[in-house]
């Protein structure tokens, strides 16, 4: 018999500071480990994430491309039965960035919304999509170029 997880916003909110943490182990807690995650934009991070450790990967990505800097905010949730829908916001600076920088290629600064889709107390599938000038941005920001034009390092 199928056990339901009645969605909350308490369990979503679990479910950001797990993944967070970058810790397997509370991740697997809210993240299935068959998870199917995709990601927007045209850059190497974007498309479909699959698996929980493909998924990890990506979060570490931000973390290590933002020198630590990276952050990601829930804002709003909605709930029906088993999907959620999150507004939140990305923030973050690029590592080695001119403290003074104000560049979409060294700033992220992007709103968004993810649907999740819930299955037995965790994340099964989620989709993300930003607002405004927010897609325009997370692409700068994961641009192998800097402000200046010049490649930089990954």
């Amino acid at each position: 018999m199928r056990t339901m997880t009645r969605v909350t916003p308490e369990l979503i909110q679990q479910a950001y500071i797990a993944l967070a943490s970058e810790d397997r182990d509370q991740a697997v807690k809210y993240w299935s480990e068959d998870i199917r995650f995709l990601v927007p934009g045209q850059h190497a991070q974007a498309g479909w994430r699959v698996g929980l450790d493909d998924f990890l990967d990506l979060r570490r990505a931000l973390v290590r491309a933002s020198g630590g800097t990276f952050t990601a905010e829930l804002l709003h949730t909605m709930i029906d039965g088993d999907h959620s829908m999150d507004t939140f916001q990305l923030s973050g600076t690029r590592a080695g960035a001119a403290p003074d920088s104000t560049s979409p290629f060294d700033v992220l600064d992007a709103h968004g919304m993810q649907v999740f889709r819930w299955f037995e107390g965790r994340i099964v599938e989620g989709h993300t999509g930003f607002f405004g000038d927010g897609a325009t941005n997370y692409n700068q920001w994961w641009s192998p170029l800097g402000p200046d034009g010049e490649r930089r390092n990954p």
